[in-house]
């Protein structure tokens, strides 16, 4: 620790509070027009439509920790219910929250390498270059990089971001602990260690990495008898257990391990298209390899960020583009274990050393956090940026052990070089996310955006037509709806959309033909039926009508509309006890409902 002695020789602009404070202030600007990015893509399904969130402070008893009612991601989900509770659905709240969240990430990134430098393997490196500058722009690097938006501006990712926070938190008590002078200090950071693996893991599957990075770091940068470290280890270590037993326990699929990214909804009562990609564990394997190399491409040259890859699909490892993606993939972790080594094998006064076992750390961490999403789990979507997020920390540190290695035996001026150099990459870098979050604050710019560099694929045209509807652009979103049914002909969400504006325009018959596409291609769609059911009935064919209301009732329960439709046709075919009996259900779902009170009224006085 830094003594009254060595501070005052210390110049200001090397504090550790000053670092801390340019992280915080350069986080809040590159993000400072992040708050008006509105809700989008399954925002939707996980926060806005996530009864949870609204529901958790009227029924505590339906919302458990544990149990069959119990989420996986309870710490996540809890966020976003204080963010309703506070300000509702504004969506300020949540990007505050969630920038908060982002910037002590950064903040702990920076404390971690601080505390690496301390270890015992560093005791001996008395560097040139600066601990706290490699730390900083490893710091400033996770806080700027623009691939960092989707898991920042995209709200719900906030699964994501947090689990990075809670796993950083974690790994520096953690390392702390092991500096502590006092045996209650000692207990302090390490309680508060397993406490923080147990946050991350009820926030989102990645943190099952965590303790795994615990172990690297212990094994790299500590030293002591074999035996107590093992001991020290252990509790971390079986924190893993953490998971899989959440998932015997619950047994529930609504907190399943994979959240599918799915469309966003169009409908009151919405339902969803999950674009499963049906690959095997190998297929999904041999197609993580050339995305690992994606999203080392992203990290060094962040353009064309996207939110919805159409990414291809490899299902032979003998793809020209799998085997190359892998001997690449290779060398990397090669040259990790090299390094490793290398790190071993030179003595205390090779400055080499120090760098090159950093350099293993950061490669080691980067493929072990990615493990998760990027191995044999397959998961509907097989890229997404956000998930570069806890694997990047990685990622920089490496890069800036890379930079350690070259000028740490320079002379002053090549060392300032390197310092402007790196200052004029943040600043890039900042102007970057400044830009991407522009295209994330209206939705139909960051649909546009994504439908050009995915124009092949079905789901962002789908939502762009959505967004062109809402902003009353209705040729523009019946070429969208189009666009999107020649890409995917069974997208039977698409084939809704459009029978909903022929039938808007008057143009009944292609509405009529539309909406018996959405039913073809998906018989349990309840709006579809209930679209249909419309339309026969304006048309006087009441047995048809009746039907389909009655499928879309018997397919969700609680649908008013289709209730209601099928109360007053009832009443149309005399039927009206029938018809008491459809406003009696729409009441029961939505008890202040007032076409449903007044028929009710109306029927019993013509009764009497």
């Amino acid at each position: 620790m830094e003594t009254p002695e060595t501070k005052k020789t210390t110049p200001l602009l090397r504090q550790p509070i000053v670092h801390l404070t340019i992280i915080a202030v350069v986080c809040i600007i590159v993000y400072s027009n992040s708050f008006k990015a509105p809700f989008m893509f399954d925002d939707y399904t996980n926060i806005i439509e996530k009864s949870e969130i609204s529901d958790i402070w009227q029924n505590k008893n339906n919302y458990s920790i544990i149990g069959p009612k119990a989420n996986r991601r309870f710490v996540a989900m809890m966020s976003f219910a204080l963010n309703y509770k506070l300000h509702g659905m504004d969506v300020w709240g949540f990007h505050a929250f969630n920038l908060i969240v982002h910037v002590l990430s950064a903040m702990l990134v920076y404390w971690l390498i601080t505390l690496i430098f301390r270890t015992p393997f560093f005791k001996a490196y008395l560097p040139t270059f600066g601990n706290d500058i490699t730390a900083l722009f490893t710091a400033l690097l996770f806080a700027v990089h623009p691939v960092h938006t989707s898991a920042v501006t995209y709200i719900v990712q906030r699964y994501t971001s947090l689990a990075t926070l809670f796993c950083l938190i974690s790994l520096v008590a953690y390392v702390q602990s092991r500096f502590a002078g006092s045996r209650a200090g000692r207990y302090m950071f390490y309680i508060l260690s397993l406490f923080s693996i147990s946050l991350a893991m009820k926030t989102k599957e990645i943190s099952i990495t965590l303790p795994v990075i615990i172990v690297m770091t212990e094994l790299l940068f500590f030293e002591g008898n074999l035996l107590k470290r093992i001991r020290y280890l252990l509790p971390s270590v079986l924190m893993i257990l953490n998971i899989p037993v959440s998932l015997i326990i619950t047994k529930s699929s609504n907190s399943a391990v994979i959240n599918a990214n799915i469309v966003e909804p169009n409908t009151v009562y919405s339902t969803f298209i999950v674009s499963a990609t049906g690959l095997t564990p190998f297929e999904y394997l041999l197609t993580q390899f050339r995305v690992i190399i994606t999203y080392l491409r992203l990290l060094f040259v962040p353009v064309g960020l996207n939110l919805d890859y159409d990414y291809p699909v490899f299902r032979s490892f003998f793809m020209p583009e799998v085997i190359l993606s892998f001997l690449v993939i290779s060398s990397i972790l090669a040259s990790a274990l090299y390094m490793l080594y290398r790190s071993a094998a030179m003595t205390n006064e090779n400055h080499g050393r120090y760098a090159a076992r950093l350099y293993a750390f950061g490669i080691l961490w980067f493929f072990t956090a990615l493990s998760v999403e990027s191995s044999v789990i397959p998961i509907n979507d097989v890229i997404n940026e956000y998930r570069l997020y806890y694997p990047s920390v990685g990622f920089f540190i490496a890069i800036m052990s890379v930079v350690v290695w070259v000028v740490e035996n320079k002379g002053k001026r090549e060392k300032v070089y390197a310092v402007t150099l790196f200052a004029g990459i943040i600043v890039t870098l900042s102007m970057m996310t400044l830009l991407r979050n522009e295209v994330w604050a209206d939705r139909i710019r960051l649909w546009e955006d994504t439908a050009r560099k995915s124009p092949n694929k079905a789901r962002p045209h789908h939502n762009l037509g959505y967004d062109y509807i809402i902003r009353g652009r209705i040729a523009d979103a019946e070429r969208e709806y189009k666009r999107a049914t020649i890409l995917d002909p069974k997208l039977f969400q698409a084939y809704n959309d459009l029978g909903n504006i022929y039938a808007s325009q008057g143009r009944m018959d292609e509405a009529l033909n539309a909406f018996k596409k959405a039913v073809q291609y998906n018989p349990d769609f309840a709006v579809a039926h209930n679209n249909l059911g419309t339309i026969y009935d304006e048309r006087g064919q009441l047995e048809n009508a009746a039907a389909h209301y009655r499928t879309a009732i018997k397919l969700q329960p609680d649908y008013i509309d289709a209730h209601l439709n099928l109360g007053n046709l009832m009443i149309k075919a005399n039927q009206l006890n029938d018809a008491v009996i459809e406003f009696q259900s729409v009441l029961k779902y939505a008890p202040y409902n007032d076409e449903a009170s007044d028929k009710l009224r109306a029927l019993r006085g013509t009764r009497k």
